[in-house]
């Protein structure tokens, strides 16, 4: 620990705020919490932005910025090769976030009146649906931008979640 943290010139202390063992650090499983003051503050934008735009955000902002190195994901997926005991923490920490992701996106749809009067698991099955439909415009987002030749390294979360917002409501349009 006192190697990594010397390379990363954090202290070992500011290194556990981030990563919750050496081995969610390498490869890159950062603790993430949405939070009750997090919820509150996506609640706030359904009102304004509609429940798409809401979620597509909470994504973007959950997930964070897009790898600048081209093989990132490639070296990932080395490492979970070559070290298969790292898999179990990768699982462990996408079941906990989809949990909590899930249970926010209810907390967003009892904002939204059209969801109002759902029962709980009728809310629940929303949210699920509503989660899927979202994460799949980001990740259809996130492909696009890696495929791109053009595309700068550096693109902003904000381009990101702006296609993967049109990509969704897009989708839905075409469906009606």
């Amino acid at each position: 620990m006192d190697a990594i943290s010397e390379l990363a010139d954090v202290s070992p202390r500011t290194f556990f705020n981030y990563f919750e063992t050496k081995d969610a650090a390498i490869i890159g499983l950062r603790y993430v919490e949405i939070g009750a003051e997090g919820l509150a503050a996506q609640c706030e934008r359904v009102e304004e932005n509609g429940i798409i735009e809401t979620v597509v955000h909470l994504l973007i902002a959950v997930m964070g910025p897009p790898y600048t190195r081209a093989t990132m994901r490639e070296d990932r997926l080395e490492i979970l090769r070559r070290h298969p005991h790292l898999m179990s923490a990768q699982l462990a920490q996408f079941t906990r976030l989809t949990a909590e992701l899930t249970d926010a996106v209810q907390a967003l749809l009892m904002r939204d009146p059209r969801f109002e009067t759902d029962v709980v698991a009728d809310r629940a099955a929303s949210a699920d649906l509503v989660l899927a439909l979202c994460g799949g415009a980001v990740r259809a987002a996130v492909k696009e931008w890696a495929a791109a030749p053009e595309s700068p390294r550096d693109s902003s979360t904000h381009e990101l979640e702006r296609r993967a917002i049109a990509l969704a409501t897009d989708l839905l349009e075409r469906l009606r």
